[in-house]
């Protein structure tokens, strides 16, 4: 009987199975495509989380009352405060006009205006007749109510012992907050009484109180800073989002907003200074290696003379003077 004959495969070598490895390594140019699309999708997921949003605009010199006098609007606007009431609230909550608006809404009127110094009522002396003295506590003075300011809180005091109490305090550089100078008073001074009395006696400091209360917008608002170029260019930039961010003025000078420093980035404020600092120290050691030793004339290495007469000799063994 016969059998079926059976169907023999021809021999494959092994170059052709190396091939059909490597083949079954690679993908198809679709499924290299879609590879490709899913991973730069996920690469730009990553980049948009870690990204903030964040604008800057520059403010002159010129602009900066404007600036100010726009944000002390708002706040007299829906607070119904006076100029000075609605500054203190604004230089203790560092120009921060939502989150004024916020605590207002979380803590009532009551307790911010106390955390910042702002008095609620005054006490009132108009039962008073006017020809009645005022004694101070302070110099313990009978003067004539002419001569003497009650401020909001309703401390009265003589107007020679408040001059010489604010010329004190703006001379300290806490012009910006001067405190009511009776015990355990929190409440801050009427700045048109500061201006009145200061211009009457020292006219400069007066200029200085002025100047400092315009660049408080500045000093005490995390979102302004002025520009560090030098020479100075005089003018600030302020953001509006994240404050991690490079801005840069219309004097051309670039730096980083945090830490006023030059732009660094992808490199973090903490490693740049960091790194400034090493560089610092590197110079200086170069700097006392130059003013106390002297290059061997065979190896070239610094060599420190520590005492004897002017003729050093070098570990390599060369003698100079």
């Amino acid at each position: 009987m016969g059998r079926d004959a059976e169907e023999v495969s021809p021999p494959v070598s092994s170059s052709e199975l190396e091939q059909e490895e490597d083949d079954d390594c690679y993908l198809s140019d679709q499924e290299d495509d879609a590879l490709e699309e899913s991973v730069l999708q996920v690469l730009e997921d990553e980049h948009h989380e870690d990204c903030h949003w964040s604008s800057s605009s520059v403010i002159t010199r010129e602009s900066l009352l404007a600036a100010q006098r726009e944000d002390l609007r708002k706040v007299m606007e829906l607070l119904g405060l006076k100029e000075h009431h609605a500054r203190t609230l604004l230089i203790h909550y560092r120009w921060d006009v939502e989150r004024i608006f916020e605590l207002l809404d979380q803590k009532g009127r009551e307790r911010l205006f106390s955390a910042a110094g702002v008095p609620l009522q005054r006490t009132n002396n108009a039962g008073l007749p006017s020809s009645t003295e005022v004694t101070c506590n302070v110099c313990y003075e009978d003067v004539p109510p002419s001569a003497a300011s009650e401020m909001d809180c309703g401390h009265n005091y003589c107007n020679d012992c408040w001059t010489e109490y604010f010329i004190v305090k703006i001379n300290e550089g806490q012009s910006r907050r001067v405190r009511c100078m009776a015990p355990k008073c929190n409440a801050i001074c009427d700045e048109s009484v500061i201006r009145k009395l200061v211009t009457a006696k020292r006219p400069d400091i007066a200029e200085r109180f002025e100047r400092f209360l315009l660049e408080s917008y500045i000093e005490d608002n995390d979102t302004v800073k002025w520009c560090p170029s030098i020479p100075n260019c005089g003018n600030a930039i302020r953001v509006k989002g994240d404050i991690y961010c490079e801005v840069e003025c219309t004097c051309g000078c670039q730096f980083c907003f945090n830490c006023s420093l030059q732009a660094h980035s992808p490199c973090s404020c903490m490693m740049w200074e960091l790194w400034i600092k090493k560089c610092r120290d590197e110079s200086e050691t170069v700097n006392w290696i130059t003013v106390n030793t002297k290059p061997c004339p065979k190896c070239h290495k610094p060599v420190e003379k520590n005492g004897g007469c002017n003729l050093v000799a070098c570990i390599c063994g060369q003698a100079f003077w």
